[in-house]
């Protein structure tokens, strides 16, 4: 996305996707944590995300040092933990942690997934209390898509109005059908799908032919 820093020559080393500028600043790979994120406009600063932490690392010439993090990663955030004493956070690494943060709110849907047979990807980050649909159902859902760049293509959180179609009845595309039909009604859940379960070679309006889709999803309770 414009105005977002480029990430250089990322491996992956065990579940942790590191970059070459991480291993230059000696951030060490970690099972616990699984994105480095460095940029060449920083030099010698590194941070460390895991989908499971409550905290992230921040290394810049000492070791690791552990960062609360926020989902919520407004101005009021940067503030606050530029200003606790315990952190010492420099306003060189607040700049830093800002595009880190910008880094890993992308990259942290690619982490954490379970798959079923089809390549389908999906994590549950909240799950209800409802019933499981059955094929045939009609549900309504709220969802936003995002490419693997982080572009979002769609959204009904944003026209303030739920999505409805008929389980099994081929009015969405596969990854869909089968997402839904793995979560009871007032889940929140995040789908990987693999161009087989979604547009295929077909390039769909801002969507590129082949593209792996996230979506952060919701099976509303009614």
């Amino acid at each position: 996305m414009k105005g977002l820093p480029v990430i250089f020559s990322l491996i992956v080393i065990s579940s942790i996707t590191v970059s070459a500028q991480c291993e230059k600043c000696g951030m060490l790979a970690s099972e616990e944590y699984d994105f480095c994120f460095a940029d060449d406009q920083f030099d010698n600063i590194c941070a460390q995300f895991g989908i499971n932490q409550p905290n992230f690392l921040i290394k810049s010439g000492k070791k690791p040092r552990p960062i609360p993090i926020n989902k919520d990663y407004s101005l009021n955030y940067l503030l606050n933990i530029s200003r606790d004493k315990k952190l010492k956070i420099t306003a060189y690494e607040v700049l830093f942690i800002e595009r880190a943060l910008k880094g890993w709110e992308i990259e942290q849907r690619k982490f954490g997934h379970t798959y079923t047979s089809s390549g389908l990807g999906y994590r549950i980050i909240s799950e209800g209390t409802g019933k499981i649909p059955q094929t045939g159902e009609r549900v309504s859902v709220h969802y936003t898509g995002f490419l693997e760049d982080g572009t979002k293509f769609d959204s009904s959180y944003d026209r303030n109005k739920p999505f409805s179609f008929s389980l099994g009845s081929g009015q969405v595309i596969g990854g869909w059908e089968e997402g839904f039909a793995l979560l009871k009604k007032g889940s929140k859940a995040l789908l990987r799908i693999p161009p087989g379960l979604g547009y295929g070679a077909r390039k769909v309006g801002s969507i590129p032919a082949n593209s792996i889709l996230y979506f952060e999803i919701e099976l509303l309770q009614e």
